[in-house]
């Protein structure tokens, strides 16, 4: 009779186990979304392509503020409160992510293959170096993103720039996939704006 009833007990207990990683359960592992950003340069069909082979670029270091070094995709409540999406995350590191987009935005307007991400090896020499410092990059669902950067841009070992940017971008629907796109739009205007120092 105890070992049936343990059977019984046992049984339950995966079928349970089962339900959640199946993503039926509110904790289930499957019920996770992840996400990643886009280069929207690259895609943009209204922008006149640039054609600089010779062009040399250096993009990095790629700072992030401590609220943005973390899994969970970050909305903003209110000016003090943030709310961190459990069950919408990054598919990879953020801080790599914004490296990559960054690196190929820069590609698509400047024309230029030339372009790699901090560190680059020895043997590269950039035209142009940018650092680029996040220190805010949120908002709320289907509304608006606020993306606050400090970037610093050298031309070889001179420093030509440095400027504090803010970029908002309106959010297009009400989901975790307009508000990731939206990001992506605000990376890409800042790109713009950077780019317009290098040529």
């Amino acid at each position: 009779m105890i070992a049936r009833f343990s059977l019984i007990l046992l049984s339950a207990s995966v079928l349970s186990a089962c339900s959640m990683l199946g993503g039926n359960g509110e904790g289930g592992l499957g019920s996770t979304r992840f996400y990643s950003l886009t280069p929207l340069a690259l895609s943009d069909t209204t922008q006149t392509k640039a054609s600089n082979p010779q062009l040399r670029i250096g993009v990095g270091p790629i700072g992030l503020s401590r609220l943005l070094r973390r899994p969970q995709i970050i909305t903003r409540k209110s000016a003090t409160e943030v709310a961190m999406a459990e069950k919408h995350q990054w598919g990879g590191i953020l801080k790599e992510d914004l490296s990559r987009t960054l690196t190929d935005n820069f590609s698509g307007i400047l024309g230029t293959e030339n372009i790699e991400e901090y560190p680059w090896k020895l043997s590269f020499k950039p035209t142009y170096h940018v650092r680029i410092d996040i220190d805010q990059l949120d908002g709320k669902l289907g509304e608006s993103v606020t993306l606050k950067a400090r970037w610093r841009l050298m031309k070889g070992r001179e420093e030509i720039n440095v400027e504090n940017s803010t970029i908002t971008t309106k959010v297009t629907g009400p989901d975790y996939n307009a508000y990731v796109a939206a990001q992506s739009e605000a990376l890409r205007q800042l790109t713009v704006l950077i780019a317009k120092q290098m040529r």
